[in-house]
């Protein structure tokens, strides 16, 4: 079950997102989740910006405690995380300098941060979960940082995942990767669908659901076209086409670790 940055964007999307994992509790789902909304591009602004001297970490840090206080979460739950992030700040204003692997690294505590307050939410509430960082389940990537591909996986997110459920239900961090030296990489924007897409494949599941917020694919973009309607099915060479060809239900890559081991995707409001 893939969470978008909008469907966890706000306390009672959580809250949301939490009641349609309940209803799901008995197939032993896995939760993949995007940074909160906004919070990618503002991680992308304050990496431009600091090497310029003029990095603001205010905003993020803002909406992250707001975010733990209107869940009623410890408020020192993203403390490690937030330090690392203004460490990695103050780094790229000495050096005068973002490189790409920096970025990675920053653009990493988007995901990293929603998936610790999600599982700790899921936890309030009296489901236990567990944060896990997709790097450290086992994705491995190539080096090509901004939009790194997956390497095959020769079983150890399986087993990392199974050691997850000890703890709890998985909640793990999309978009995220690391490669064969262990550097955080990102796999290109909204890349979170194609992250559920390779954990369903690794986890031999029975379907990957994609959850948005417009009911299914839809035959154009409800928000600019009147009298729109879902598409009941079609197949993964339509799906991937559509993809491909700026469709923003998938992501484009979303579609060949499904079609790998012809694992459904549906797509979900």
């Amino acid at each position: 079950m893939k969470f978008g940055g909008t469907s966890v964007g706000t306390p009672q999307s959580i809250a949301n997102v939490l009641q349609l994992v309940q209803q799901r509790r008995a197939e032993d789902p896995v939760v993949v989740v995007s940074a909160f909304s906004g919070v990618t591009n503002a991680l992308v602004e304050l990496g431009n910006s600091a090497p310029r001297g003029a990095a603001d970490l205010g905003p993020i840090t803002l909406r992250h405690r707001q975010m733990l206080a209107d869940l009623r979460l410890p408020g020192d739950l993203l403390d490690p995380l937030l330090g690392e992030l203004a460490d990695l700040t103050r780094g790229m204003q000495l050096v005068k300098e973002a490189s790409p692997r920096a970025m990675d690294l920053l653009l990493s505590y988007g995901e990293r941060c929603s998936a610790r307050v999600v599982a700790a939410y899921f936890t309030a509430q009296g489901m236990p979960a567990v944060a896990v960082d997709a790097f450290a389940a086992g994705l491995r990537s190539d080096s090509n940082f901004g939009r790194a591909r997956p390497v095959p996986d020769d079983g150890r997110i399986a087993r990392a995942i199974d050691e997850a459920r000890q703890t709890g239900l998985p909640v793990i961090t999309g978009f995220l990767a690391a490669d064969k030296h262990g550097n955080i990489t990102t796999l290109g924007r909204n890349g979170s669908d194609y992250s559920a897409a390779l954990f369903g494949n690794a986890l031999d599941v029975r379907e990957i659901q994609i959850w948005t917020d417009v009911d299914g694919v839809m035959t154009a973009d409800p928000r600019l076209v009147e009298g729109t309607r879902p598409i009941p099915t079609m197949s993964f060479g339509e799906a991937s086409e559509l993809a491909y060809y700026g469709g923003k239900v998938l992501h484009p890559a979303t579609i060949l670790p499904a079609m790998q081991k012809n694992i459904p995707v549906r797509v979900l409001n």
